[in-house]
Order: C-alpha cells, then structure tokens, then sequence
C-alpha cells in the first residue's frame, strides 16, 4: 500500500481531462444510489475541467488481498491515497457504475470514509485485478488498484482420474509412454511442481518404472525401466501424484493400470523332457504308445500348442504318429523287434504364433518280442554307385550284390535263400558263411534286348510251420555305346534341277541308334564325305550341304548339268558316344537338265548354188545348230 502524486503536466484540467479520460459511473455505500451516480457523471468532467489555472491531482493507491477471504474482511482505506493531513469532507466518488461492475460486486467500498472491505469471498483464478477510481469534492483522484494475492486453495488435477496403458512385454527398457500432466490454476510455486510414483500393484525390486519430467513439468513420460514379463504379472497398477509447492502442499493423484500386452516368448515345455513307453512289436498301426503334454503360457495362439514329430532327426521311417492336438503318440506302421528294439522319438510341441516358439522332449520306446519273426533279408549293392544299376558291360562272374540272411528267433538255423526270375541271367552263389550269398551275373548283358530285370529272393527259416520272407530287386541295365548309327538302306538317289537355286532341299536322311534314347551314345549327328571329281570338277562337298541335326542336304551353289549330270556323295552319321560310332551311306544325285542354253550354229556363214531347173523340194543347203541342252528340239526359221 502506498501513496504517489502524479506531478500535473499541463495548466489546463481539460488537457489533464484528456490525459486521462475521467471514468464514470456512481457510487453507493454498499452500492451508491442512482442519483450519485448522476451526480457522480456531473461532477468529474466538472474537476477535470475547472477553469484555467488550476490544475487536479491524481493519486495511486496500490491494495492487495489474499484470495479466499471470508467477506467483510477490510482491504485498505482510499484516504491512505491522498497526502498526509488531507481531510476531505463529504466523501469520495467512485467511478464504478450501477452496472455489471466486478468491482461493486466484489467489494464494499464507504463513499463516507473511503473504507474498503470485501463483499464476498474473492477468488484470484477467476479475477486476479480490480481497477477503479475515487474522486473528492475538490477534484482530488486517487486510483486504486487492488491486487488479489494467491494462495495455495487449488491441489493439481490430472484430467482424469485413472488411465489404462497397453505395454507389450517386448517392449526394452528406456520405451517411454507420455502421461497426460497434472493441472493447477495457482501460480508461482503454489503451481504444479513435480511428480512422484507412490505405489506400484507389486513390489519390484528393483522397481520397473520411474518418472521423467522437466521444468516445468511437462512433459510427463512414464519410463520402463526392466522388461516386463505378462506370464509373471499381467497388469500393474501405479499411483502417480503431482504436488505444488504450498506448505503445507496440495497433491492430486492418477491412477494408471499397465496391461501387460502378450507376445510369444515363451517356447512350450513337456512336462518331462524324456518319456519312456513300451510296446508290442506285433501292435498294430493305431496303438496307443503314451501321451505327452506340453503347456505355454502365453495367450490366445500364442499358448495354443500342436505336436509333431521331427522326421529331420529321428523316426524319418514313420513308425510312428502323434495327434496334433492331443499328443498321444500311436504306432502308425507296423514294428520289428528284431530289426530295432529301441526307438527314439523326438516330439515337438509349436506354438500358434506368427513366428512360432517350439520344445521338444525325447520318446525312448522299448520294442517287445513276441518271437514271431520271418526271416530277414538284406541286400548290399556292390555295383558302381552302390545300387541297382548295373552297366551291360558286366561280364559272366562279376558280382552284383552282397546278399545275408538271418533270423533273430530260436529257429534262425537251418535258414534257404532262393532266387527267382532273371530267366538265368543272375545267379546265387554261397558267400562262405552262414546266411551270406553273392548274387552274380552268369549270362550276358544287353540293355538293347532288355533293360530291366526283376529278381526276387525268398528265404525260409527251418521252423513250425516255417515262415518266410521276400525281397525284390529291380536291377536297370545302363548302356554303353556299342551300338552305332544305322541309315534305313544302305544308298539313296534324289534329283535335283540344275536351275535349284542355292538352300534348295535334296534329300533328307535319317540314321537310327539303337543305345539308350536321349543319351549322347544314341544322339547322332551327319556330315558329308565325298572325293574330288575329274580335274576341274567340282567336288561334291562343293556343291551340296548337309544339316547335322535334322540330316538334311541341299544345294550350296548353283548346278551346271552340262559340267555334272550326276554326283555320288558319302554320308556319315556318328553318334555322340565315347569312344563315338559311325555308319555311311552313299547318295547319288542326279542333275536335271533345265534350258539354260542357245542354240549354237557350226558357222556364222553360208554359201550355196542353185541350178535353174531345180525344182520344188530340191535341197540346196544343209545348216547343223548344236544345243547343250539335252531333249530339247530345235527349230529353224528363215
């Protein structure tokens, strides 16, 4: 509060008039009547505008009130305005109207004494400053300006009171998610001024979110601090509250709930990472072996488990099967003890994922024997490449495969192998050994006259009654080039025109391999041979041209019958074999005359004589024309 007068800065009442525009208005004592408002608008313009000479003072007067208040409560005195021992009777004038004035409605203000004291409780975030002037009888004015001071009545507000955040359990640690700030219409320090993170759902340690916020606070961010796992906690729950700085301070809190997002991170598990199962060698195909269980505790298809075998690392043969939904593992083919008393089974548990997390657990199955076994036959191909191919070269001798036979029950002696088909191609001879043949080639070998043979091996154990088993072997004979190109006859003739022009077709020929189709030893190609003729003639290979592929001959060049009437070209066709094979042919082509020449007469001139007396159809001359051309007529005219 304080007093300031306002040095004058012209003569004249009416330029300090326009200095500062007189407000206007009435008064009244707990709100001036309408008739001091009247006189109230008479009376300023009047101070203001007094004759010339004098000159009106005008006063500050500088008045604060805490908000909140109760009414009635004494703000400051107008007469604390003018200078010390200035008595004014009869009152000060206010230049706030009747009207909607804050400061009539907000204050009551005794016109008598200058006296101010609220009319209600005042409320600085809805007005923080009133504004308002008092004049004197003499034309004294004092402006007052009352200053509401804020005190810490508002805590922060969040906009809400509770949010709920979605978080993956992926998401790495320093992911930040923007908070909506608190709110607080008090200034200064009496404002928001930070955060603190009360309570987690859960206690952490160490604790898995914190606050980040700057000065002021905003933006508010809640920081992950450790990745989060929804298989331990699906959702926490924080409380989140923003203070000021009064004393004793304000707070408003946020409730925040973090649902923990799925993702699939969890790869299923068995409940035991080895099961161990029995069955029957003579169970049939749908025999129940045991059944596994793996769970995931991820949600939806993330949890979602199916099972499968590995075929990559174990069981590729399939002897068993597992359901996919249920995993009860079956026999799915029939089981030999003898062959495999123990099977290891790699099952997999796989999620439903996008990209699906897999366990997997062992199955070690015991084969029981029930003593029930055929014989068993196994074939050790000991051709080049180790299987059932063997080359037509093979002579009489040369073994073919290591055959052995055995039987793991009781009455495994005693055991016969025999050998069926191959209409005495092959031959059985003993290895030496118990159970231990050789299968070997006793006849001759021609892929041409057949390329297969199937061999059948049977063995027959010594028991009650005796069981048996079979075994087929499907040999292939591979070729080898020993058959050469073979033309459909042994010579060809064509005829040709002497006026073909050049790429004319002559004569296709064609030469057949009898080795193995589309092999190099069965894909022949074709060339011309042939000698040079007379001196001066042109040779064959001169004038004709063959297409390798497709056998084809035609004209290189122009033909000259007169020069060549015919021409005897050698054909070869050689396959494509190591070491290759040939065969030739021979073709004659005749040239077909065309005419293509002049008459030419012995001489370019003739003399005679003629009697006088000779009479009608007397020669009297004889004229010779030779003509190249053969079988064409020559006519005379005169």
């Amino acid at each position: 509060m304080g007093q300031r007068p306002l040095p004058p800065r012209a003569s004249s009442r009416c330029q300090r008039q326009q200095e500062r525009p007189p407000p206007q208005g009435s008064r009244r004592r707990g709100g001036l009547g309408a008739s001091g408002a009247g006189l109230l608008a008479l009376l300023v313009p009047l101070w203001l505008c007094a004759a010339e000479g004098c000159s009106a003072q005008l006063y500050n007067l500088s008045l604060a009130v805490d908000e909140g208040l109760p009414a009635d409560t004494l703000v400051g005195d107008i007469r604390a305005g003018l200078p010390p021992g200035d008595v004014q009777p009869g009152g000060f004038f206010l230049s706030e109207g009747s009207g909607e004035s804050a400061v009539l409605a907000d204050f009551h203000v005794q016109p008598d004494t200058g006296i101010i004291r609220t009319a209600r409780r005042l409320d600085r975030e809805r007005r923080a400053h009133y504004s308002f002037v008092a004049a004197t009888l003499r034309g004294e004015m004092v402006q007052v300006e009352i200053a509401v001071s804020d005190v810490n009545d508002h805590p922060p507000r969040f906009p809400r009171d509770s949010l709920r955040l979605n978080v993956s359990e992926l998401s790495p640690p320093g992911t930040a998610f923007r908070l909506p700030g608190a709110r607080d219409p008090d200034a200064g320090s009496f404002g928001t001024q930070g955060y603190t993170l009360l309570a987690e759902g859960q206690e952490e340690a160490p604790p898995l979110f914190q606050l980040r916020y700057g000065s002021p606070p905003e933006p508010l961010d809640l920081l992950l601090l450790r990745r989060l796992d929804r298989e331990r906690a699906d959702s926490h729950r924080l409380v989140i509250e923003a203070w000021d700085g009064g004393s004793p301070r304000l707070s408003g809190r946020l409730q925040v709930e973090i649902r923990v997002l799925d993702e699939n991170d969890n790869a299923p598990a068995f409940s035991q990472s080895e099961y161990r199962a029995r069955v029957r060698e003579d169970a049939a195909p749908g025999t129940a072996v045991c059944r596994l269980l793996a769970t995931d505790p991820d949600l939806g298809a993330n949890g979602e488990v199916r099972y499968l075998i590995n075929r990559r690392q174990s069981d590729p043969a399939a002897y068993f099967a597992v359901e996919e939904r249920t995993g009860l593992l079956r026999v799915n083919r029939p089981l030999d003890r003898e062959a495999r008393a123990l099977h290891r089974v790699i099952v997999q548990a796989r999620d439903g994922g996008a990209e699906p997390e897999v366990g997997s657990a062992l199955v070690s199955i015991a084969v029981l024997d029930v003593n029930d076994n055929s014989p068993a036959i196994r074939v050790l191909y000991l051709t080049e490449g180790g299987g059932a191919r063997l080359s037509e070269a093979a002579r009489p001798g040369d073994y073919v495969a290591r055959v052995s036979v055995s039987d793991p029950d009781e009455a495994g002696d005693g055991l016969g192998l025999t050998l069926q088909g191959g209409d005495g191609t092959f031959a059985l001879r003993p290895g030496g050994a118990a159970g231990l043949y050789f299968l070997c080639v006793e006849g001759p070998l021609d892929r041409e006259s057949r390329d297969l043979y199937e061999l059948r091996l049977a063995a027959t154990d010594a028991g009650s009654p005796p069981l048996s088993a079979h075994e087929t072997l499907l040999f292939r004979i591979l070729d080898i080039n020993d058959q050469p190109p073979a033309f459909s006859q042994p010579s060809y003739r064509a005829a040709v025109s002497e006026a073909a022009s050049p790429g004319t077709t002559v004569l296709r020929l064609s030469a057949s391999d009898a080795d193995e189709p589309g092999s190099p030893n069965a894909q022949v190609r074709y060339a011309l041979e042939a000698a040079p003729g007379p001196a001066g003639e042109p040779s064959g290979l001169e004038l004709f041209h063959i297409d390798p592929l497709s056998g084809v001959i035609s004209t290189r060049r122009g033909l000259d019958r007169e020069r060549e009437a015919a021409l005897e070209l050698r054909v070869v066709a050689r396959d494509l074999g190591e070491p290759p094979l040939s065969a030739s042919c021979l073709v004659s082509v005749r040239v077909e005359d065309a005419n293509d020449n002049e008459p030419v007469f012995e001489q370019q001139v003739y003399n005679c004589s003629l009697a006088e007396h000779a009479g009608p159809g007397h020669c009297l001359l004889q004229m010779v024309s030779a003509l190249n051309s053969k079988g064409n007529w020559l006519a005379f005219n005169t």
